[in-house]
């Protein structure tokens, strides 16, 4: 009798643990992306049209940007994964510029004018991840990728003829290698949906400083396919 208690409690539980088990060959995630932004170009662009002056232009290119990410991951055994993270993010920054202004005669030398910088920054990043802890259906992960990183910096038409006329030779558009470096939390809600949450720390190798501290947040699909 007891052995038969055995089978059939053994008949009933694994199903139960074969499906805690199952790990999704394919997820599919996408997520809002709210970024802390160390964005060089703007100094940058500030320090070109100064230089011809001879002056020092200080500009504050420390802010926020907002925007979206967009991950394809392959699930490899029960806790590595190779993943494609796209993301994009813009945001508006104000410096003032009035010492430019003053000196091209666009305004009065007591007068004053700032400057509206508008950056966006594309990143494309390749590379594993892994589990570092899993509960049920609940995981916990690190990773780490590279890839790149492009840079777009638009601005006020006032600003631009400005560095037009005085650094004609200034890149406004680049892009430079980029590392990823972030860990996260995910949980299926309800069958093959799931909500991500992650951080991360992202950075280009340009000329000028570029540092970004992402944290995301989104919902994806998996078990697009099963590995076990």
């Amino acid at each position: 009798m007891r052995k038969t208690w055995i089978v059939l409690a053994a008949f009933f539980l694994f199903p139960a643990l074969a499906c805690a088990q199952n790990r999704a060959a394919w997820q599919i995630f996408g997520g809002y992306q709210y970024t802390y932004s160390d964005y060089g170009p703007i100094q940058d662009a500030a320090t070109a049209m100064g230089n011809v002056y001879s002056i020092a232009i200080p500009a504050d290119h420390t802010f926020t940007m907002t925007g979206g990410n967009f991950t394809i991951q392959k699930n490899i055994g029960k806790r590595w994964s190779g993943a494609m993270d796209i993301g994009v993010m813009r945001g508006t920054k104000v410096v003032d510029l009035s010492q430019i202004f003053q000196l091209l005669g666009y305004i009065s030398s007591s007068g004053s004018q700032s400057a509206t910088f508008n950056p966006s920054v594309y990143t494309l990043m390749f590379g594993p991840q892994y589990d570092v802890w899993n509960y049920r259906r609940v995981h916990v992960f690190v990773r780490g990728m590279g890839g790149a990183s492009r840079s777009v910096l638009s601005m006020d038409d006032t600003t631009r003829n400005a560095l037009n006329f005085l650094a004609p030779t200034f890149k406004t558009t680049t892009t430079n290698p980029a590392v990823m470096v972030g860990a996260g939390v995910e949980s299926v809600v309800y069958r093959h949906i799931f909500v991500r949450a992650s951080g991360d720390y992202v950075h280009p190798f340009s000329t000028g400083t570029q540092n970004y501290f992402r944290i995301s947040a989104g919902v994806g699909i998996e078990r697009i396919g099963r590995l076990f």
